[in-house]
């Protein structure tokens, strides 16, 4: 009588195995939620125009900053002022002159904290011309004042440069493709 009962639960056992196993290998497709990357974020490294140590978020560094946007393609170019909170009053927004034709830089954003970081879209025809100017000036406009710094040879080169390498590295990006297998 015992046997019987071991016997049938071994066969109930692999009754239940290979029903699980069958389910696994169905020829169906699964769909499976996947986690949607909107956009890849680039980052320049920074300059300090008149600063002997620069780094990234410093009051008076510049820096550039690309996106991809994964759902259009779209590889828009904005530059980013950062300056201290108590240097300022309230942030209008950012020109370049480059050459001998300014541009204002329409602003999309600023962030407040230890330093306040103002963030402008530089369109494709001004990141071109940038990359072929032999003189930039950077103005900062406040509600108070407007600051404008020539930027020196060197620093002109190096943000040549670091757009140059940011427009790189953005064009070489694919967007991203999700599929299920």
């Amino acid at each position: 009588m015992i046997r019987s009962n071991f016997s049938f639960l071994q066969v109930s056992l692999l009754a239940v195995f290979f029903a699980v196993f069958l389910n696994s290998c169905s020829a169906r497709v699964q769909v499976l939620p996947e986690p949607v990357v909107e956009q890849t974020l680039f980052r320049s490294g920074p300059i300090c125009p008149g600063a002997i140590f620069c780094s990234l978020g410093k009051p008076g560094s510049l820096n550039f900053k690309g996106i991809l946007v994964n759902k259009t393609g779209e590889k828009p170019i904005f530059l980013e002022y950062y300056m201290s909170s108590f240097e300022e009053s309230f942030p209008i927004g950012i020109s370049m002159k480059l050459d001998q034709t300014w541009h204002n830089l329409r602003k999309t954003s600023t962030d407040y904290g230890d330093t306040v970081r103002v963030v402008s879209i530089l369109p494709v025809d001004v990141a071109d011309k940038l990359l072929s100017a032999k003189e930039i000036q950077f103005s900062f406009s406040s509600r108070d004042n407007t600051s404008t710094y020539t930027l020196s040879s060197s620093n002109t080169d190096s943000l040549k440069s670091l757009l140059k390498d940011l427009k790189e590295k953005l064009d070489s990006q694919a967007r991203l493709t999700i599929t299920n297998h």
